[in-house]
């Protein structure tokens, strides 16, 4: 109620400046001015629903306030250094009146996993969500709920598993969602915590897609091995509707799999995109090859993790990409 006096308010200084006119009961518009627009930019600014985001301009982030800013939320990037030693004030300064917060920092899986690069992917996940969690946990006035990416390389590699099972998996991987999990779980039991295990996220241009389909835009269709590892994947427009409904929908709680209900594995994915791509030559890569190139992190193209969406079907979400035809059918075939 406090915000509806607010904007109560609001709205009476406007209709004295001309920028509302008609009864507030009934027909009441908006006088479209420049200055009444800039006015209500302003306004929306500095009193609209705040939503703290970290890791804001990557792949996923970038399209994310893209979408919430475009749905009426007011995006707070959280810079690289509010989220390490030292940027604890700047940090608390930029939670301040937040009504929600998405954790979605982490050094990309994309490079070589040397033994620095390795540390990096832990801290960049691990300390910074126990440097925003102690930070959230120490506020007087608190968000409403916090949403803390993980993904579903934290279950075994066979078998299939939904949010309510307790299996875990081995490896890197395994090890930092557990670790990253951990942390996030540390958060004020009044705060309603949200913990989205990503798929692989596709989109039309940049990210894995872009990455794993050249070859076949080229005419040739590569699986990895047998081609058997299981492929969850999540269409990233998905994704990022999925991270905005739970900041207001209280069905969505814990461990959510943020994956579509179709299952693959990388030989039907290949077999799927290759067609689509109107594929001339079949290939499958050998293990061994891609691990003297890739080394250690060889482990997340020849492995795979199968994922159910149980939370998101029990609440009826509608996904505008269910399967991969329907995500590739958008797609221009070059």
């Amino acid at each position: 109620m406090k915000n509806d006096g607010l904007f109560g308010r609001f709205e009476e200084f406007l209709k004295i400046l001309g920028c509302f006119a008609g009864d507030r009961e009934s027909n009441l518009y908006f006088v479209e001015t420049e200055d009444c627009f800039g006015l209500i930019e302003y306004t929306m600014e500095k009193y609209g629903r705040r939503v703290a985001v970290s890791g804001a301009t990557g792949f996923i982030g970038s399209r994310l306030v893209e979408y919430l800013t475009n749905t009426g939320w007011v995006p707070v990037l959280l810079s690289r250094d509010m989220l390490h030693d030292g940027g604890a004030a700047r940090l608390r300064q930029a939670l301040d009146g937040c009504e929600a917060v998405i954790n979605l920092a982490g050094a990309p899986i994309d490079r070589r996993w040397t033994a620095a690069y390795r540390r990096e992917i832990y801290d960049s996940r691990i300390g910074v969500t126990r440097r925003l969690v102690q930070t959230l946990n120490a506020m007087t006035q608190q968000p409403r709920v916090l949403i803390s990416a993980s993904a579903v390389g934290y279950y075994p590699e066979s078998g299939c598993y939904d949010e309510y099972t307790l299996a875990q998996g081995s490896g890197l991987l395994a090890d930092v969602c557990r670790a990253w999990e951990y942390e996030a779980h540390k958060i004020d039991p009044r705060i309603r915590l949200v913990v989205p295990r990503f798929g692989v996220v596709l989109a039309p241009s940049g990210g894995a897609f872009s990455r794993m389909t050249l070859p076949m835009r080229l005419g040739i269709a590569a699986r990895i091995g047998s081609g058997r590892q299981p492929f969850s994947w999540i269409a990233r427009e998905d994704l990022v509707r999925i991270l905005a409904l739970a900041l207001t929908d209280e069905r969505l709680s814990g461990v959510v799999n943020c994956v579509v209900p179709e299952r693959l594995d990388n030989r039907e994915f290949t077999r799927i995109v290759g067609s689509y791509y109107h594929d001339r030559i079949h290939v499958a890569i050998p293990r061994w090859v891609l691990r003297m190139i890739y080394g250690a992190r060889a482990s997340v193209l020849t492995g795979g993790n199968c994922a159910i969406p149980a939370k998101l079907t029990e609440i009826g979400y509608s996904y505008q990409s269910p399967d991969l035809i329907r995500f590739l059918s958008g797609l221009p075939r070059v």
